[in-house]
């Protein structure tokens, strides 16, 4: 577990990099990369060898050629084709992988899937909405997520929580597994080889990860995955939609019940859309799009408003911040709404509140654009 922070440190300091290399919305690497590379895009495509560590941040991470060092991505969605020689951390809306990983995988994600061709050939530690694994892991699993699919070869320990844990008819597990389910004691089938599965209550305790009233070495643990994955998320977040926050503050102080109002359409308004769309046979694709931007939009809706938020004090009290300026702020806010965001029921309201608030000043800018801001 301290090896993954420290590994975890380390990506967000190299990450802290990326803005000395040059900023395009679209970037393609199709030629054979000698050393170490640091990128940041809407989309990027790599399409060649890179002989050394990888670090790219962006919306659409495509990697479809063999990295022979670390890969570390921070972005909406990554697709990972190709071998990775060492290891691989991100922190994602989403990521498929479809390729073999030459040590430890350590991912924060929406969702996960790890296909029958995947390969972890280290440990696979995982924080996440839903995860799918149906490839194989040789060293130890450590999962911890909403909905937890194995139909794959798990050859070392396994640690799982979930709130829906399924085993599949495929699945192997060699070893000891340990494990909290939401309704208690499941069927492991015949997937148990020469293992033993045990259910752990004490598990149950790590659901409430963050938890302000069992502050101990796990907690703490926990509480410094959330920050720093919350730091990557925030840091790609900013450097994809810094145009659309500065100008979505712009008149936020003299419309906030219009954006509450908006904001309320679109948690709505959204999903019957989509159950619409699937109605529809030639909607599907719509819909299945639409659906993976609204489960992007309410895993990262803490971020975005904690963004927000920064860029209305900036414009509201004629500050003069930075990127890494608004970057940090945003992150001691997202902490902040993290803890309000805990207290029974009314956490719920309060994110429902500030969650139609942001992505309701966001569309209305959308809808009425600003000519300038106050701030550039």
């Amino acid at each position: 577990m301290v090896k993954h922070l420290i590994n975890l440190i380390k990506t967000v300091l190299e990450l802290v990099n990326i803005y000395k290399s040059e900023e395009k919305k679209e970037i393609l690497i199709d030629k054979v990369q000698p050393d170490d590379i640091y990128i940041a895009g809407e989309t990027i495509k790599v399409n060649a060898v890179v002989q050394g560590d990888l670090v790219i941040a962006g919306g659409n991470l495509i990697v479809n050629d063999s990295i022979n060092g670390d890969l570390t991505a921070a972005g909406g969605e990554l697709f990972l084709n190709s071998y990775i020689a060492d290891d691989v951390r991100v922190a994602v809306g989403k990521i498929t992988i479809d390729s073999v990983i030459g040590d430890d995988l350590v991912v924060f994600g929406g969702e996960v899937v790890i296909t029958e061709n995947a390969r972890i050939n280290g440990k696979l530690v995982c924080f996440a909405g839903d995860i799918t694994i149906n490839g194989e892991v040789i060293q130890e699993l450590d999962v911890r997520a909403g909905d937890v699919s194995i139909n794959g070869t798990i050859q070392g320990p396994s640690k799982i929580m979930g709130e829906e844990i399924n085993i599949g008819s495929n699945a192997k597990f060699y070893e000891d597994v340990e494990y909290w389910h939401s309704d208690g004691e499941i069927d492991f089938k015949n997937s148990l080889v020469n293992a033993k599965a045990k259910f752990n209550e004490d598990l149950g305790k790590e659901k409430s990860q963050l938890s302000l009233t069992t502050f101990g070495t796990n907690s703490v643990k926990l509480w410094l995955y959330y920050i720093l994955s919350a730091f990557l998320a925030i840091l790609v977040l900013h450097a994809l939609f810094r145009n659309a926050f500065s100008n979505a503050v712009d008149d936020l102080e003299n419309s906030v019940l219009k954006s509450f109002g908006f904001g309320l359409i679109y948690l709505i308004g959204i999903p019957l859309m989509i159950l619409l769309t699937f109605v529809i046979a030639i909607g599907i694709p719509l819909g299945l799009f639409a659906t993976a931007v609204f489960v992007f939009s309410l895993l990262f809706g803490h971020y975005v408003a904690a963004l927000l938020v920064v860029y209305y004090l900036r414009y509201r009290n004629q500050k003069n911040w930075g990127f890494w300026s608004i970057t940090f702020l945003a992150l001691i806010i997202t902490i902040l709404l993290r803890l309000v965001t805990m207290i029974p029921y009314a956490g719920i309201i309060i994110s429902v509140i500030i969650i139609s608030i942001t992505y309701g000043a966001l569309t209305l800018n959308l809808i009425h654009p600003n000519k300038q801001t106050a701030i550039n």
